[in-house]
């Protein structure tokens, strides 16, 4: 859409999704297999490479058990029996079987998380493109902040659901079961006393996890209401509206409330995983304390090797730590579900606007613009009573003819003038545009026929020319010159340190009001579109500036046809058609003298809202 960019808005600063935020999620999943079959669908394109991280997790979960079992012959076969020969051999081997083992697994980690991020960009690049294809009604209804978080937080929370769940559940069952076969296959008594510590390690975990779970959930409201409120004062309209109402202080006390308690909870959550830590360390002293005395007994009575031993105090943590891993693979599979059921929640929005199969080549439309018994409601709570905005508007408006709508507040002025570019799409009628109905033209072509001159032009918080460049990707300086020129706003431009190099601020907030309405109106000439759409600001502006927006738009509108919503009394005494709208009908139309003699409705909003204005 020419002359107007869309941005995140004012939608708030967004936050990561925690590995906690998505165990809150869990709690109300349950194993979707419709979630867990789509989902798998995004790593079809990279079966090759899963493949292979599965033959290198197998590879070095056999091979991380191999030290274990080297260290017993060392022990048995050479340092036990005076073989020098032997420790020397294992030994090379030992080191060998350890630099194979690292390097595969580095090579496992580098697979897995290239899918992973493939995987993310593709959920990415759906996402955004799933978006932008969206109507302006469905950035109304939603905070900027929870799409960019969408689109980057979740999706980037896949990585983890790769590496960890899916990734993890397989290495960890390996490495259990390559462990425990090695056990068993070395002394399977010792191999059930190693299995009764378990519950010791697994019960606590779920036990502390538990209660970290919920004081992280706490924490994360607190870290949310401390985000919002730093957003909120951080920009640029809460500091000044923090600072006319000499409210500083108030907020500083807010700010320090929420601190303190925020301080006070992470204290305690680092107390429970200390606590959990304790206890995890002594029956990690526990359980090789066990082993050693009963091996010890065994090795006494000859019914067993020294090296088996050490060999099982080797093995221990290999098959605790994936083991209480494993305890959570519940809750990190319902996480994963609630992941994807948000990224698919947003992907399966099907857009209200659809394009259309007919291309209007570049400049072709005269601008002849035709609305036949158009009406349209906005959603409603009750589909049976939707509320109408427009009801049997009836428009023909001609190439070149400049048309203002009038109306009271509500009266549908701006809803109208959303419908000619498509922004959303009428209940019932139609809208044709040089005899196309606008439906059966796609979006692109129907829009680059058109430029948008907002109540409150949007700019990014980028340099002038990229900003005037939005309209018109390969306009050169010369020609940006000349429309900056033709909107009365180049002296000012080259007046500023950097010239077409400055960045105007967040919003264009660096630039003054009257400012942005003329780099606006240069943003659309700049496009040169055959229809004109403006909303005129009702700010209040000098004189002087005043004088230049209407001498801008007199060049922007020449030629062109023009839908404005006025609000200047010029606007509507040089009008060649006025509309007045009321309660979403079309009441009166034609010129000025003839509505104030044939339509009380518009004389009683001339005298209120425009008779007190300077010709």
């Amino acid at each position: 859409m020419t002359g107007m960019g869309f941005g995140g808005g004012h939608g708030g600063g967004h936050r990561g999704v925690s590995r906690w935020e998505l165990r809150e999620l869990a709690k109300q999943e349950h194993l979707d297999w419709a979630i867990i079959r789509r989902a798998s669908t995004a790593f079809i394109p990279y079966w090759r490479r899963a493949l292979m991280v599965s033959v290198l997790l197998l590879a070095t979960s056999a091979g991380g058990t191999l030290p274990a079992w080297l260290t017993q012959h060392i022990i048995d076969d050479g340092i036990l029996k005076g073989r020098a020969d032997i420790v020397v051999w294992l030994t090379a081997t030992l080191i060998a079987v350890a630099l194979v083992t690292g390097l595969l697994g580095v090579v496992q980690t580098w697979l897995s998380n290239s899918v992973a991020q493939d995987v993310m960009a593709d959920f990415r690049l759906a996402l955004f493109r799933h978006i932008q294809r969206q109507t302006v009604s469905f950035f109304t209804t939603r905070q900027a902040g929870d799409l960019v978080s969408r689109v980057m937080n979740d999706v980037s929370a896949i990585q983890n659901v790769i590496t960890s769940t899916l990734m993890g559940f397989a290495s960890n069952v390996l490495v259990i079961l390559t462990t425990l076969a090695l056990m068993f296959e070395m002394n399977w008594k010792m191999a059930i006393l190693s299995l009764l510590v378990v519950p010791a390690f697994v019960l606590p975990t779920q036990r502390a996890g538990g209660i970290r779970q919920r004081l992280q959930s706490q924490i994360q409201q607190k870290l949310s209401t401390l985000t919002v409120h730093l957003s909120e004062q951080f920009g640029v309209s809460g500091a000044l509206l923090t600072r006319i109402f000499n409210r500083e202080r108030t907020e500083i006390e807010k700010f320090s409330e929420v601190n303190r308690e925020l301080r006070n909870l992470q204290v305690r959550q680092s107390l429970v995983g200390r606590w959990l830590f304790m206890w995890l360390g002594m029956f990690s002293s526990i359980g090789p304390a066990l082993l050693w005395g009963y091996g010890g007994w065994l090795v006494i009575h000859r019914e067993m090797h020294l090296g088996t031993i050490v060999a099982f105090t080797g093995l221990l943590g290999r098959l605790y730590g994936p083991l209480s891993q494993l305890a959570q693979l519940q809750v990190n599979l319902l996480s994963s579900i609630a992941l994807f059921r948000r990224i698919f929640a947003l992907l399966d929005i099907e857009p209200e606007v659809q394009d259309g199969p007919v291309v209007l080549a570049a400049g072709s439309v005269s601008g002849r613009i035709q609305l036949e018994d158009v009406s349209f409601a906005y959603p409603s709570t009750s589909p049976a009573d939707p509320r109408l905005v427009l009801c049997d508007v009836n428009l023909r408006i001609e190439p070149g003819q400049m048309v203002a709508l009038v109306g009271p507040s509500g009266a549908g002025k701006t809803t109208l003038l959303h419908l000619i570019p498509r922004f959303s799409d009428p209940l019932a009628g139609r809208i044709l545009v040089d005899g196309h109905d606008s439906k059966s033209l796609t979006l692109a072509s129907l829009r680059s026929q058109m430029g948008l001159v907002p109540q409150d032009p949007f700019f990014f918080h980028d340099t002038i020319s990229n900003n005037l460049r939005f309209a018109k990707p390969d306009a050169t300086r010369e020609e940006m010159e000349a429309a900056c020129r033709a909107a009365q706003i180049h002296d000012m431009i080259v007046g500023l340190p950097d010239g077409y190099d400055t960045v105007v601020g967040e919003r264009g907030y660096r630039l003054s009001g009257g400012e942005r309405q003329r780099l606006a109106i240069a943003r659309v000439l700049l496009r040169a579109p055959r229809i004109v759409l403006l909303d005129e600001a009702t700010s209040a502006l000098d004189t002087l500036v005043e004088r230049q927006i209407q001498e801008a738009l007199q060049v922007l509108m020449e030629g062109r046809t023009a839908i404005v919503i006025a609000h200047r009394l010029s606007t509507i005494l040089t009008a060649d058609n006025i509309v007045l709208l009321h309660q979403g009908r079309v009441v009166a139309q034609g010129r000025h003298g003839e509505l104030l003699e044939t339509s009380p409705l518009y004389r009683e909003l001339y005298e209120a809202q425009f008779a007190g204005q300077a010709t």
